[in-house]
């Protein structure tokens, strides 16, 4: 998976696994911008509200950054993806703002993947999993700590990444 150095529209899916481990630095450390769209954020307060305050401060050092979604047309696919009620307001917002800036999207939800790639066509789509092994890449974490990430993810966070080890992915 190639990571564009660019912009990342990032969704409550992957904002999570990193705010759970209070480790948003590594977001930040990486050679993108990772946006979150007002919706995603939103989504943080309502099922989320124990990482408000971790979101508040990686947006305060400048790992993330806040966006709304304003532009007509995003407005008119996020009408469109929350129509069909089976995307939620943040997956609807992150690929809508995506599409239309041309950036790409950094997203775990299957459902939200799956049509976004159903309707965009060569959208860049990245998940928690492509950032860690390029985090190894860039040696910004070894394959043991990010192992061990993966693993207390899949011990304390409900948020599992179906390999033994990331060098299976590399």
């Amino acid at each position: 998976m190639v990571i564009p150095d660019a912009i990342l529209v990032t969704d409550t899916s992957v904002l999570v696994n990193f705010l759970r481990i209070d480790r948003m630095e590594l977001l930040g450390a990486l050679p993108c911008r990772f946006i979150v769209t007002d919706h995603a954020a939103g989504e943080l307060t309502d099922f989320y509200p124990e990482q408000v305050e971790r979101y508040q401060a990686a947006v305060a050092a400048g790992h993330v950054e806040d966006c709304t979604v304003t532009d007509e047309a995003a407005l008119s696919i996020f009408g469109r993806l929350t129509g069909t009620t089976r995307l939620g307001v943040g997956e609807s917002a992150t690929i809508a703002h995506a599409m239309v800036t041309g950036a790409g999207v950094a997203i775990d939800d299957r459902r939200a993947i799956s049509e976004a790639q159903r309707i965009a066509e060569g959208l860049v789509i990245v998940r928690t999993a492509d950032l860690m092994v390029r985090m190894i890449e860039l040696a910004m974490l070894t394959l043991a700590e990010a192992d061990a990430i993966k693993d207390d993810w899949a011990a304390n966070h409900r948020f599992r990444i179906p390999v033994a080890s990331f060098a299976e992915m590399m």
